[in-house]
Parts: structure tokens; sequence; C-alpha cells
């Protein structure tokens, strides 16, 4: 058993903390769980707060050997797919974690696919009709609808794979059909342009992680488009950018919807897996982060965003 939780209060200990033994042995006994106080929520922070120097290589790629030994090499949508019963939140390797891999892996410099080689053909295997993706298995033999959310993460890992394998065109056919449906939502919206029922993707939320507001997707984009030299018609971002300029010239600098605290998380108070019934640890520095007290990070988070509209412009990579 390995009793307690890491606890962080402030960035800087960050590191330290990733770097434990008590870390390493929670990473080889589950990559993922529990949130948020387990060793890939704390790398995914760093991230977040433009400190990845901090990330230590060594425990990124114990992660990385870890997850190719923890989860299944297929993303089963049929109980067909599996021999015998399977625990889907532990070992099945939802869409998010798969892009948020491949998103961290090449910034890290790591080939994800050296690690989990039966991962590659995932995404060609699993990108829906609609041209995205979706971690809800029950959609692949259902309504075949992708997910903001999973969609947006995974382009952005493919987008930084393109990057660091130096391989403009790989996926270039996944990540056109994952933009294109984006771009069909407008971003942040149904396919008629109305908000998403039950949500509040209009609203800045920090850190992301795997959530989701208009920005993210946003961003994605305008990344897809510098890499690639693509064009979208300026219908398609127009409301997205209207509300990030309304987000700037409020000055906003906090998130705008504190989401950490409302999540459930899979415990290990022993060493089988119990989902669901805890609710996740938020340490002390993601409390600070996902309240309404000012950070540094949203400002400068809106201002990357901004900069890079305004070099897509330049490149008259937005059209009529």
């Amino acid at each position: 058993m390995i009793p307690g939780m890491l606890k962080a209060s402030d960035l800087d200990e960050l590191k330290e903390v990733i770097e434990s033994e008590k870390a390493l042995l929670m990473i080889e006994r589950d990559v993922y769980w529990p949130k948020w106080d387990s060793p890939w929520w704390y790398m995914l922070l760093l991230d977040e707060t433009s400190r990845l120097a901090e990330i230590p290589v060594p425990v990124f790629k114990e992660l990385l050997t870890c997850a190719d030994r923890q989860f299944l090499k297929i993303f089963p949508v049929r109980e067909e797919d599996v021999d015998g019963p399977v625990n889907g939140h532990t070992e099945v390797m939802c869409f998010c974690f798969f892009g948020g891999l491949m998103k961290l892996a090449a910034k890290l410099e790591f080939d994800v696919f050296a690690h989990v080689p039966w991962a590659k053909d995932w995404v060609n295997r699993y990108q829906l009709p609609d041209g995205g993706y979706n971690c809800d298995e029950s959609v692949y033999t259902g309504s075949g609808k992708s997910s903001l959310i999973s969609t947006t993460v995974m382009l952005e890992g493919m987008i930084e794979y393109a990057r660091f394998s130096q391989q403009p065109d790989i996926f270039a056919s996944n990540m056109q059909k994952a933009v294109s449906y984006l771009l069909k939502h407008q971003l942040f919206l149904t396919s008629k342009g109305q908000p998403v029922e039950g949500t509040s993707w209009d609203k800045v939320i920090f850190p992301r992680f795997y959530e989701f507001d208009f920005t993210r997707s946003l961003e994605a984009v305008f990344d897809f488009l510098l890499l690639t030299g693509k064009k979208v018609r300026g219908i398609a971002v127009e409301k997205a950018l209207a509300l990030l300029d309304k987000k700037i010239a409020a000055k906003l600098d906090h998130s705008e919807k504190p989401w950490l605290s409302e999540e459930k998380t899979v415990s290990y108070y022993i060493e089988k897996p119990i989902p669901f019934k805890d609710m996740a640890n938020v340490p002390l520095v993601m409390k600070l982060l996902n309240s309404s007290a000012p950070n540094e990070f949203v400002p400068a988070m809106l201002a990357r965003v901004a900069k890079k509209h305004e070099e897509v412009k330049s490149r008259g990579l937005i059209v009529a």
C-alpha cells in the first residue's frame, strides 16, 4: 500500500515531489489515477505554468514505460473486443490521456510511439466519421458523435508530435479532419451555433488539464494553421475571437470556473482501485490557481492565443 498523497502548496515544490520515492511507486501502480495529486497531474501543471524544464526526465520516461504495461493495446468498444472483465478506468487509455501523452512527450523530446508503439494506429483507427474522437466508447457503436474536448486534446498531441518529429505531414489527414470538426462547431458550440447544454465553455478555465473552453480549441486551430499553412474562413472563428477580445479587454486574471473540487476520482486506499466514491484531492497549489484569486498564467495564456491570432492573420491564413 502507498499511504497518503503527494502534497504541494507551491509550484516550486513540484519537481521535488515528482522525484520522490512515493511518486515513483504511484506511477508503477497507476500512471493516471488518482486525481489531482498523483505525478501525471503535477507534470501537466508544470507544463501549463511554463515550467516544463522542471519535469524530471527519468520520471517521465518511467511513466511511459508503465503506461505501456498498464493499458490494453486497444480501445474496446464491444464486449467481444476483450477476453473477460476489464476495468475501463484503469486498464483502458482514454483519448484525453493519449493526446496529453503525445503532447508532453514531444515537448520533452521523447518519441511517444517508441514507448507505446501499439497506440500509433489509434489515431486512424478510432477517429470517428465526423472527424473527431470521444472517450465514451458507447458512441462508437451508437451515435458516432465526437467530443469537442477529446478532439481538441488529440489535435494538440498530433500537432506537437508533428513538430517534434519534424514531419509536418504526419497525421495530416487526421489533423485536418479534427480541425474541420471543431470549425463546424465554431470551436465551442453545437453544430447549429448554440451553446452546448450543461457547459460553460465561454468561461476561461485554469489549469486546463483535460477541461475545455473556447480558448483551447482556438489555440489548437491556430497551431494547426501555423504548422501546415492551411487556411480557414473567418466566420468559423469569429465568435471565439470576439470572446477572446472581451476577456482581454476586461483584464481577466483568474480562472472563471473553479472546477477541480467538483471531481471524483479512482482511489487506492488498498491496492485494488475503488472507482468514484471519493472526491479528488485538490492540493493547495492547484486550489490557488483554480480560484478567483489573480494569477499570472491566465492573462499570459490569453495573450499567447492573441499573439498566435496576429501571426495567422499576418500570414493570410484567415480568409473571408
